[in-house]
């Protein structure tokens, strides 16, 4: 198989789906379409039918948002798929690759799925330790992989949902350690005792100290019996609901790196927005400015991407 010229990304992760027309050479998107139809939700349908297996299911699905791009037909065109598309509530489940893998990716796990009627599928599976799963994002890390090279070894955090610390060593993801803090703050935030005292802002420098406080909180392991406080200062100090929110995120995400205060090692930030200004100013409370290295947007965006060409690059000729 010859390197196109053109492919299509799909991420379709568990709660939303996007697809990406990509010029090869450039990594460019050419076009976009996203939805919210997650792999989750997709799976639900899929459970209350019963006339198409679950490939197909999800294949028709596929084909019928590839109209959203309105790309002339192509014999050469693929589509590189990864995230949970290959988990057991997307279109086929594949086996996990074990951890360590090369920052080249050819360690990773993907297969070659043809169809009639669409463009074939490049499914890629996600990676394993011994105690832990990911699906989505080693290929971000891959993407990631020439940044990382230039450095010995460290640790590169992908925060959000579900946020991964994935340590490298001479070009080798190592290991990986799996963070609920996105989820749990969700949880918490919404479904908790504690949703009556909080209140969504848009962040300003104001809260920093507030934030900075829960992050030193979570970062000496006080992290469980500082969350009632998060009540009991609003019974008994009417504390602010925006400047709780913002204290229990900083001491979720304190708790997170608490482990990373122990390491003599560089941190490699991959985030955007809200994710890199709390996740900086928290690892800079006890790492000094050299050991942090957060990413630029304009690489961030093309990590996925440039992980999905390494991928297709394995089946090229």
């Amino acid at each position: 198989m010859k390197l196109p010229k053109n492919f299509i990304s799909c991420d379709w992760g568990t709660s939303n789906f996007r697809l990406r027309w990509v010029d090869t050479d450039t990594l460019d998107v050419l076009c976009e379409h996203t939805t919210d139809m997650g792999t989750k939700k997709r799976f639900q349908q899929f459970k209350s039918q019963s006339e198409m297996k679950q490939d197909q299911f999800f294949a028709a699905y596929l084909k019928e948002q590839l109209k959203a791009l309105n790309i002339a037909e192509d014999n050469d065109t693929i589509i590189v798929a990864s995230g949970m598309l290959s988990s057991s509530i997307g279109m086929k489940e594949l086996s996990y690759a074990p951890m360590p893998f090369s920052f080249d990716g050819m360690d990773l796990s993907s297969e070659f799925i043809p169809f009639d009627s669409m463009p074939n599928v490049l499914l890629v599976s996600g990676v394993c330790s011994k105690s832990d799963v990911m699906r989505g994002e080693e290929i971000q890390a891959v993407g990631l992989a020439e940044e990382l090279a230039h450095h010995e070894s460290g640790t590169l955090l992908l925060p959000g949902t579900h946020s991964k610390h994935i340590r490298f060593e001479k070009g080798t993801f190592k290991d990986f350690t799996t963070f609920m803090t996105g989820e749990l703050f969700e949880i918490i935030s919404r479904h908790s005792i504690l949703s009556a005292s909080l209140e969504p802002a848009q962040w300003k420098a104001s809260f920093q100290n507030i934030f900075l406080e829960g992050v030193e909180k979570g970062l000496a392991n006080q992290c469980m019996p500082s969350l009632f406080s998060i009540r009991a200062n609003t019974l008994l100090n009417d504390s602010p609901g925006h400047d709780n929110y913002f204290y229990l995120s900083g001491l979720l995400i304190g708790a997170e790196i608490t482990n990373l205060q122990r390491r003599d090692e560089t941190v490699f930030l991959a985030a955007s927005g809200i994710y890199n200004t709390l996740y900086k100013l928290a690892l800079a409370s006890f790492l000094p400015t050299d050991k942090i290295i957060c990413f630029e947007e304009r690489i961030l965006e093309k990590a996925l991407l440039k992980g999905q060409k390494k991928i297709l690059e394995t089946y090229a000729e």
